[in-house]
């Protein structure tokens, strides 16, 4: 890689001093060397500030922000880079992220974006698999083909309002800056899904680009707010706010034969009423049958299509069992491992229990000799 661009690393953060720490560590050790650390800080203490002044790391510009809410969106207006790579700072990167997606930027001309799976840390940094993943077999988070590939912005605008959302967290996204340039920052409309709107919009004039190798760690935890989304609920407008917004797009819908439209429109809508669904879930858990119930408010009001509707009964009884499966999966994985982990430590107590004894035998053995010498 004979040119080398800059790379913006733009960290917002929020009184997690400790998991901040563990991110710059990440970036320090990145194997591409031409970068910057933006950091955003809108904790209500000065601890942050006092680890930035620790470090001493000259490559890094500290900025205060007066609140947490939408940090995120006003990073962008630090950058100086060519890209730029979002970073939350719980999570953390490869070693190997930034040469990567630099390396795929520079030989696909018209990508946007670059994105990649990311592997599940806990607390701790260790790598899991929590509860839901496990039935989903989702080792991986957004692990979207199965080998490196270029994707038209036709394909990926498909699966962003049909299937899947291809990419969404921050940290494993890599963007070009001249997007931002074209299309303009996030939309704050899009609530808690802006990430995801970005990626949307991007994808309106430009293509993706997928690495097929965790290059970044997400960190499931209590505090991490896709968590907190998933415990007490999400906004359902958002869901309903992008299907409005791209199906109405003249620029998008024009990407499709006029045959198609019809289908992808319907099943939009379906797509975000099954998203929706997650809330109802949410509330059964809970047992929160307000939850419940505004939430279905909110389908009947938004999905136009009674098939759609009808449709979701069935999608529910399967999501329900698919949580039940993975929460039996997960307990199974769970006392296998417990019962390995005390099979070791039992198997290391009785080699240790033989070694002594066999310590005890030899010394017994040798005062026996001096004694009968």
């Amino acid at each position: 890689m004979k040119h080398k661009p800059l790379v913006s690393i733009c960290i917002p953060t929020f009184n997690r001093p400790h998991y901040l720490k563990k991110a710059l560590e990440s970036c320090f050790n990145q194997t591409y060397p031409h970068f910057e650390i933006i950091v955003l800080d809108a904790s209500t203490d000065n601890k942050t500030s006092i680890l930035i002044k620790k470090i001493k790391y000259n490559r890094i510009r500290y900025y205060r922000h007066k609140s947490k809410e939408r940090a995120l969106f006003h990073i962008l207006k630090f950058v100086r880079g060519e890209y730029v790579k979002i970073l939350l700072d719980d999570d953390l990167l490869k070693p190997n992220c930034l040469e990567r997606m630099v390396e795929a930027f520079q030989k696909n001309k018209n990508v946007g974006i670059v994105m990649a799976p990311l592997e599940i840390i806990d607390e701790n940094g260790e790598r899991i698999t929590p509860r839901f993943y496990y039935f989903k077999k989702m080792h991986f988070l957004y692990k979207y083909l199965g080998h490196d590939s270029f994707v038209n912005k036709k394909q990926i605008m498909k699966d962003f309002l049909t299937k899947k959302y291809p990419c969404c967290v921050p940290t494993g996204i890599m963007y070009k800056k001249e997007c931002f340039n074209a299309i303009g920052g996030f939309d704050l409309q899009a609530d808690f899904a802006g990430d995801v709107e970005i990626c949307m919009r991007i994808a309106t004039q430009f293509d993706f680009y997928y690495i097929n190798e965790a290059l970044s760690s997400w960190r499931y935890n209590r505090t991490s707010h896709t968590v907190n989304l998933q415990n007490k609920g999400y906004n359902l407008h958002a869901f309903y706010y992008l299907t409005k917004k791209y199906c109405s797009n003249k620029q998008v819908m024009s990407m499709f034969p006029k045959k198609e439209v019809k289908r992808i429109v319907k099943d939009s809508y379906l797509f975000a009423s099954k998203r929706s669904l997650l809330n109802v879930l949410i509330g059964i858990k809970t047992l929160d049958i307000q939850i419940v119930i505004k939430s279905l408010k909110i389908i009947l009001k938004n999905d136009p299509y009674i098939t759609n509707i009808l449709k979701l009964p069935f999608i529910s009884i399967k999501e329900i069992i698919d949580v039940i499966g993975s929460e039996i999966i997960f307990n199974i994985v769970t006392l296998h491992t417990y019962a390995r982990k005390i099979f070791e430590i039992a198997t290391e107590t009785k080699l240790r229990q033989n070694r002594t004894l066999f310590k005890i035998q030899q010394a017994d053995a040798t005062d026996k000799l001096r004694e009968s010498g």
